[in-house]
């Protein structure tokens, strides 16, 4: 059958299968051609009765989070608070890079709008104009719309500690999958802090509770090109670029920056994304030196 691996430890692979969780070992095929399988891949296995099997085979991947590592993400749900903790931008903005460049959808999860007292939630909609949910886990503001995002997909939360993941987690009424092969109860409040990846089922999908992220370095093997393709807004004002692949940095005549300019886009924002790309270029520097 076909089923998706939850977690992996010491050889051994929990495969999650028609609602059942499997403990599995690779195939010694397997072995020779995959180093190792990861959290999220899909498989085939077989099994016996004592919820037992192998891992017979393993689909592609469209895309490996490394860390932590999670393949086949849908989407990377970034949970920020609308009071406290403060938005640190400068971590929004780096997992909505890291995000598009594992190749994973990012969606903007505000938590806390009943505590929303300047109306920061509407600013950043404006900052951000892609896919922004405001929601309550107090409340349950918004939360529908949330959930509908999360049929059928697997989806990585993502976020710093305070801002309601988990709370936002139990009001969703995820189910844990645990080891012991079945759902397990519904999440109680005040549970640990997240150690490593759990994954909940949601309205038919997965959602991967992770530890956080332990690096948000750019990649080394990112280029100054790849990162003007992660702001969405700039798109329909490069037009109006001068030069082809312009940077939108110390070109004169570059569309962007007359809006930038104009107000049409956020100067912290565009500022960030200079700090970016010089961090690009430098690491790029040490690489050839």
């Amino acid at each position: 059958m076909k089923g998706r691996i939850i977690r992996g430890d010491s050889g051994f692979y929990y495969v999650y299968a028609n609602g059942i969780l499997y403990e599995c070992k690779l195939r010694g095929k397997l072995k020779l051609t995959h180093k190792k399988a990861y959290p999220g891949d899909i498989v085939e296995i077989i099994v016996d009765e004592n919820l037992k099997g192998s891992i017979e085979s393993i689909q592609v991947r469209k895309n490996l989070l490394p860390r932590p590592a999670i393949a086949n993400s849908d989407q990377l749900l970034i949970v920020m608070s609308l009071s406290f903790p403060i938005i640190d931008f400068n971590v929004l903005d780096r997992l909505l890079v890291l995000s598009q460049w594992h190749k994973i959808k990012p969606m903007i999860v505000l938590n806390k709008k009943d505590e929303d007292k300047k109306d920061l939630g509407k600013k950043i909609k404006e900052i951000y104009p892609f896919l922004v949910i405001e929601v309550s886990a107090s409340t349950g503001y918004g939360l529908d719309i949330l959930k509908k995002q999360l049929e059928d997909k697997l989806s990585v939360l993502a976020g710093p500690s305070g801002v309601g993941k988990s709370s936002i987690l139990n009001v969703l009424d995820g189910k844990l999958i645990r080891a012991t092969g079945v759902l397990g109860d519904k999440l109680k409040r005040g549970r640990h802090t997240t150690r490593t990846s759990e994954f909940y089922e949601v309205n038919g999908g997965l959602i991967a509770d992770t530890p956080g992220f332990s690096r948000l370095d750019l990649p080394l093997d990112m280029k100054m090109e790849d990162l003007t393709e992660y702001y969405p807004e700039f798109y329909k004002y490069t037009q109006d670029c001068f030069y082809n692949g312009c940077m939108h940095y110390k070109e004169k005549k570059c569309g962007v920056k007359n809006a930038l300019a104009e107000g049409e886009i956020d100067q912290e924002r565009y500022d960030r994304y200079i700090y970016m790309l010089e961090e690009i270029k430098e690491n790029k520097e040490r690489r050839y030196k």
